[in-house]
């Protein structure tokens, strides 16, 4: 391999060219990791107020759960007087009671209609046997197309 002329060595690099994206995806980038780094602290804060006013907040007659701060604290347009840990329900099926009940009622069928699901790989088979077409198989198996934004560390 030849050595480098006095030229070549001496040489100072040349500019680096400006690209009008680096500087906005580098504060995107910074935004991101602080923002995951405030996620993981509000977190941990969020966790510990609620295990305070779980273990010594008083209750409401809707059960939820409630500590009176002993100064008004200010933030932004707020002023924060009190923290709740509100008790929120609803309704949900249980599914294996309700196949239990329906099925000793008789009824099952009318709780439980059959759903049509389509089976891809049924579709496949069904091409191989040739009750389907390629070009039918194309108008049924279509490409959808989405974009995610990333930046890459490597």
């Amino acid at each position: 391999m030849p050595e480098p002329s006095s030229e070549e060595t001496d040489s100072e690099p040349g500019p680096i060219p400006f690209d009008p994206v680096v500087p906005t995806f580098r504060e995107w980038a910074v935004l991101k990791a602080q923002q995951t780094e405030l996620t993981t602290r509000m977190n941990r804060l969020r966790d510990k107020v609620i295990e305070a006013v779980r273990t010594r907040g008083y209750a409401d007659h809707k059960g939820s759960q409630y500590i009176d701060l002993p100064f008004p604290i200010p933030v932004g347009d707020a002023e924060y007087v009190r923290i709740k840990r509100e008790r929120r329900v609803s309704v949900v099926a249980d599914i294996e009671a309700a196949e239990r009940i329906t099925r000793a009622a008789g009824v099952y069928d009318r709780a439980f209609p059959p759903l049509p699901t389509l089976d891809a790989d049924e579709l496949y088979v069904l091409l191989q046997e040739g009750r389907l077409s390629e070009e039918e198989m194309d108008q049924i198996m279509v490409q959808k197309e989405s974009w995610a934004f990333r930046g890459l560390t490597s």
